[in-house]
């Protein structure tokens, strides 16, 4: 079994604050498309969607 990528839960935290891909990625200064790739990470790794759209957010499943 391969070890979980712990950064994820940096992501994980700052996507659940932000309820946003887009001011997530700015706080971590990344790009927009490298939040989306990590939170598809994050998906596949628990295999639940944990955040789907709600008007122009994001909220936890």
């Amino acid at each position: 079994m391969s070890r979980p990528d712990l950064n994820l839960l940096v992501t994980l935290d700052v996507l659940l604050a932000e309820g946003s891909v887009a001011k997530a990625a700015r706080r971590l200064k990344l790009s927009p498309s490298a939040m989306s790739r990590a939170l598809a990470r994050l998906r596949a790794a628990t295999g639940d969607p944990l955040l789907v759209r709600a008007g122009r957010g994001l909220v936890p499943t």
